[in-house]
């Protein structure tokens, strides 16, 4: 088994994966050379599984059976408002599964969300495999900051399914801020100084910020807030909504009445998204989106500015602000008073979103780094330092020969791969795949129909990555279809490249790709130092009293009017070969939520409290309520609302053996633990005979060990492993 851990970024749109040597970290690429893997997953009519380009290739013939973007979705129950408003917006279908699980449903067949993230992880590693020429079952994977317990355990559970050993969960932006401290002169402070930093990740799905303190490699977070239902698909959806208003009003129908044609329409509104950041304006059309009543097509036009696109995306980037202000406040600091400010996220390419960083920090965003791969380098440096046999790694040079030593690709499913291309090409000439649902025509028009003699497109697959295209007046093809760039500007849509690489923009002149890094010793002993707090009750903790939140203030109305042209994206600071002898990096990370237990009259009290510095132990008293009790049952909720309906319950913990006395007369200690990953554990302990044992908290809607052992068997039988 290889001694390499790779670093992972699970993204919403895109993943990345990355691997540390002695002296650098470098991101893997795919045979085409391509470092961004689409976290989409196609069940092909034949019974395949794609994913990567060949399924989001598909999204755009077969949307009902093309899954992305279930980051968002991941560790939610089925009745939550989050999950709601993705089954409007998403044309594949979301079934409820047992204990309020989210199951995609797809060719007859049923996924949970951590078996559909497995795919992309599969994926991921599949390509770093072949890139290493050795099998890789070791990995550190990055969640948003703001994930909770069930989406970060749902995340290990999908690492699991696709094979691989979770060695830790490391938040995002702490994992950017680790790369960006580690992709500069180590030299570059004083000795014995601090760097206060805000990483400010608006990625596809998730907008997190952190506030960091780097000192030498002691990487330590001080607060960090979030959303994670705020994102880059918003802006998208943003757009396409534009669109389908401008075809409804010209053609009197409405696509977002057919799930496929609307499909095309986000598709669209993403790549004229990715085109705004480099150009002025976009005028593209969308052909054959429907049919009218005599069978003609029904194409769209459409044009869109960056000034355009900034009225309607400020609204949401100025929700990425009240979130800053929270974290600000738990920090106790003003934007103006850090050193440096991280962008991270494909979303930061956009002018909109980097001048109204600029403004709000007051300073000018670091561009030392891709905001697309920081992540995945991070959590490869994080992963090197969790080795524990790191004298076997190759130093030095390793990674530069990696291309003459990579791994023969598997024939058969090249083969498969070449058959499903075929149909992609045979499939493009045809009629687009879709016909127009039913939707309530004018009276004075007929429901567009497909003409009648119209073949059935067969399915698509992969198609080989093309630089996306540039509007220049030609056509470009654009899914099944074409899409016609026109001079004159005209009234909708517009279309992503069918075989573009990534829909993210082409990246930045001068951005690095590797950074150097430090090979390290054993990870340090980060255990907790403040002493715990006890509090006693019958079988709960008595409520206490908390002063009222300070309220936060909300950002401004008004925004000043931004400069049509954008300041250049600054140079990128040279990156330093850092000796082998110094430590391994230090992370100190927070919680994300508060963890409390159930108390009495429906509240419940803060075991661990938010942003507290993990690892963390905290502890509280129990007594028995009653005579002769022999187990204490103890709810465990995460929230920050001191009404336990307003929480998210965890799970329960049952404490069995108790001894048989008087109520009140039995004290057991119950300590909760959270490890470097942020996994929560119980240990408890009887007080006078110092018996005691661990337990491990059974989280509401975890997925059991029986059926992560279920789907990792049917996810090799589906790949011939």
């Amino acid at each position: 088994m290889s001694s390499r851990v790779l670093g992972i970024d699970l993204g919403t749109t895109n993943s990345v994966v990355a691997v540390a040597d002695g002296t650098r970290v470098q991101v893997l690429v795919d045979p085409d050379g391509n470092r961004l893997i689409p976290s989409v997953v196609s069940f092909h009519p034949q019974g395949d599984v794609l994913v990567g380009y060949p399924a989001r290739e598909r999204r755009l013939l077969d949307a009902r059976n093309t899954v992305y973007s279930v980051k968002r979705l991941i560790g939610r129950p089925f009745d939550t408002p989050e999950v709601s408003r993705a089954r409007s917006r998403f044309a594949f279908e979301l079934v409820e599964g047992p204990n309020q699980t989210v199951l995609v449903k797809a060719r007859k067949e049923t996924y949970s969300l951590p078996e559909i993230s497995a795919f992309v992880l599969r994926e991921v590693r599949r390509v770093a495999e072949q890139a290493l020429g050795e099998e890789c079952c070791r990995a550190v994977i990055t969640v948003p900051a703001n994930f909770n317990e069930l989406q970060r355990a749902a995340t290990k559970a999908a690492g699991k399914v696709a094979g691989l050993e979770v060695m830790r969960i490391v938040n995002e932006p702490t994992a950017a801020a680790l790369a960006y401290g580690y992709g500069r002169a180590r030299n570059s402070l004083p000795p014995g100084s601090r760097e206060r930093i805000a990483v400010y990740d608006f990625g596809g799905g998730t907008f997190d910020v952190t506030i960091l303190e780097l000192s030498g490699d002691v990487f330590e977070v001080v607060a960090t807030a979030g959303d994670t239902f705020l994102g880059g698909d918003d802006v998208d959806l943003l757009i396409a909504e534009e669109m389908a208003n401008v075809f409804l009003a010209h053609h009197r129908f409405d696509p977002r009445s057919d799930g496929q044609a609307y499909e095309r329409l986000r598709a669209a509104a993403e790549w004229s998204k990715c085109q705004l950041t480099l150009e002025p304006e976009v005028q593209l059309r969308v052909e054959e989106l429907a049919y009218g009543e005599t069978g003609a097509s029904l194409d769209l036009t459409f044009g869109l500015s960056r000034a355009a696109l900034e009225k309607l995306a400020r609204p949401l980037v100025e929700r990425t602000f009240a979130v800053c202000e929270e974290a600000m406040r738990i920090a106790g600091i003003a934007s103006t008073q850090l050193d440096s400010v991280l962008l991270v996220g494909g979303t930061t390419r956009m002018p909109l979103v980097r001048q109204m960083v600029k403004d709000y920090f007051g300073q000018e965003p670091q561009a030392s780094v891709d905001p697309d791969l920081v992540v995945a380098q991070g959590a490869a440096l994080q992963g090197f330092a969790l080795r524990s046999d790191r004298g076997s790694m190759p130093p030095g040079k390793a990674l530069a020969r990696v291309a003459l030593k990579r791994k023969a690709p598997d024939a058969k499913r090249e083969a498969r791969l070449a058959e499903v291309k075929e149909e992609i090409q045979a499939a493009r000439p045809m009629q687009p795949a879709f016909a127009p649902r039913e939707a309530p025509p004018p009276a004075d028009l007929e429901r567009p129909q497909p003409p009648a003699a119209s073949p059935q497109p067969r399915g698509r697959g992969p198609a080989p990555p093309s630089p996306p295209a540039v509007v220049t007046g030609r056509s470009v093809a654009v899914g099944e279809r074409k899409v016609r760039a026109s001079k004159a500007p005209a009234p909708p849509p517009l279309p992503m490249p069918a075989q573009a690489p990534e829909l993210s923009v082409p990246a930045f002149p001068g951005l690095v790709d590797d950074l150097p890094m430090v090979p390290s010793s054993e990870p340090l002993d980060l255990s907790d130092p403040s002493p715990p707090r006890e509090a006693s009750a019958r079988g709960q903790l008595a409520p206490a009293i908390h002063p009222p939140p300070a309220e936060q203030p909300a950002w401004p109305q008004e925004q000043p009017a931004w400069p049509q042209e954008q300041p250049a994206w600054p140079a990128p600071v040279a990156l330093e070969i850092v000796g082998s002898g110094a430590p391994a990096p230090l992370l100190l990370d927070v919680t994300p939520h508060t963890l409390g237990v159930e108390t009495v009259a429906g509240y419940c009290e803060p075991v661990i409290k938010r942003n507290a510095a993990i690892p963390v132990e905290q502890s509280r008293v129990f007594t028995t309520a009653s005579d002769g009790q022999l187990e204490v049952r103890v709810r465990i909720v995460q929230g920050e609302s001191r009404r336990l309906e307003e929480n998210q319950p965890l799970g329960e913990i049952l404490l069995g053996g108790i001894r048989q006395e008087r109520r009140g007369h039995v004290k057991i200690g119950v300590t909760f633990v959270m490890d470097a990953s942020g996994t929560l554990g119980v240990k408890a302990k009887d007080l006078e005979s110092g018996r005691e044992e661990s337990i491990r908290v059974q989280l509401v809607g975890a997925m059991p060990e029986a059926e992560i052992q279920r789907m990792q068997e049917r996810q090799n039988q589906m790949f011939g492993q």
